[in-house]
């Protein structure tokens, strides 16, 4: 029996309003950019191809497109390439330098980065995302006036995200304003109340200037709530620095039970066991540290001193020589370098390491930021 016209029309309207709302581009590239920030790109990259394959042309799109493929190691330069394109097409469309800049800054091109940063700017001088990317380079660069002078352009008037906030408490911490910093920490946990790293950022600072029960309170908390094993691996932190080791220890593996591919508890267990004395399992983590991200450069630290301890010395000097690849900074490193060498009869090279040691202590002496996790 056929349908009467009627029914028919309001059919043919609902499949239409359901054709539309699933090719509704604003939301799907507002997925792909959710996706791009949990740092899921290919995911992102999949929804945003999609979108174009529909509309070639539609700017939001290719930039955001062009921001991901950028975001990939290996082809900085073809995103860049097509933000160029971008850039010729809509000189005065928002987002475009700003992109180059990201991707400039994550290639260690600081200078060009920042040039980028103020075309940006010079479009949307209120540009909270950019006033944030600067206000974090300068602050890493050391250039704190300035970081201060972005990072307050970026919150102003209840403006900014979590990264401003929690950059701006840093800066605040470094001149001496704790509870200021603490009070943008707090403003940037409750725009992001799921990250369980700034969770325990905050935490952390609040224990160590004066608000222990608060810190605590809050770990306990993120703990009930997120399950993540940056919590777990905090209070494993915390025991060791109590000297409880086997309550760090137990942290530890709590945290790596919730994440066991997570490289910095592995390091940090590895260190325990070796205040423990417990040294065939102290190299275990730590291997498994190295092995899961052959870039850091602290594992191959800790191996390389304790493969110097037990008379292993080209291989201690290898393994140093990889951490300082890393981290050219690490006075502890260059050092232990030097021991290593002057053992192996190497005196020229030894006494290089330590004339580098001391060059880099004396820049280090009166600063309160080393930046160099070995140090402890």
């Amino acid at each position: 029996m056929p349908l009467p016209r009627a029914l028919l029309v309001l059919l043919c309207a609902a499949a239409v309003a359901t054709a539309a709302c699933r090719a509704d581009p604003e939301r799907d590239l507002a997925e792909a950019r959710r996706l791009q920030e949990k740092g899921h790109a290919e995911e992102a990259l999949k929804i945003v191809d999609t979108v174009l394959a529909k509309q070639p042309d539609l700017f939001d799109a290719r930039l955001l497109k062009a921001a991901l493929v950028g975001a990939v190691p290996g082809r900085e330069e073809e995103g860049l390439g097509m933000l160029r394109q971008l850039a010729q097409a809509a000189p005065r469309r928002t987002g475009v330098h700003r992109a180059m800049g990201v991707i400039l800054a994550r290639s260690g091109k600081f200078g060009p980065a920042v040039n980028q940063f103020e075309k940006e700017l010079a479009i949307d001088p209120d540009d909270t995302q950019t006033l944030t990317e600067l206000g974090m380079y300068y602050f890493r660069t050391g250039q704190f006036d300035q970081a201060e002078d972005r990072l307050r352009r970026a919150t102003a008037n209840g403006r900014g995200d979590a990264r401003a906030f929690r950059n701006l408490a840093e800066v605040s911490f470094r001149a001496g304003r704790t509870e200021e910093g603490l009070a943008q920490q707090r403003q940037a946990l409750a725009l992001a109340p799921d990250d369980a790293d700034l969770l325990v950022t905050h935490a952390r600072a609040l224990m160590a200037y004066g608000h222990a029960e608060e810190g605590r309170a809050l770990l306990d908390s993120g703990a009930k709530r997120l399950h993540e094993a940056a919590i777990p691996a905090e209070r494993g932190r915390q025991a060791r620095e109590a000297l409880d080791y086997d309550g760090a220890v137990a942290s530890y593996q709590e945290a790596l039970a919730l994440d066991p591919k997570r490289s910095t508890t592995f390091l940090e267990l590895g260190k325990t066991y070796l205040l423990m004395g417990r040294r065939d399992e102290a190299r275990a983590a730590l291997e498994s540290a190295r092995d899961l991200s052959p870039s850091d450069p602290y594992p191959y630290f800790y191996l390389g001193t304790m493969d110097a301890d037990d008379g292993r010395i080209d291989p201690a000097i290898e393994n140093l020589r990889k951490s300082l690849e890393g981290d050219p900074l690490n006075p502890k490193a260059h050092y232990a370098l030097g021991q290593a060498l002057l053992r192996a009869g190497r005196r020229e090279e030894a006494q290089a390491e330590f004339a580098r040691h001391a060059e880099i202590q004396e820049r280090l002496r009166g600063s309160r930021v080393s930046g160099t996790s070995t140090l402890d």
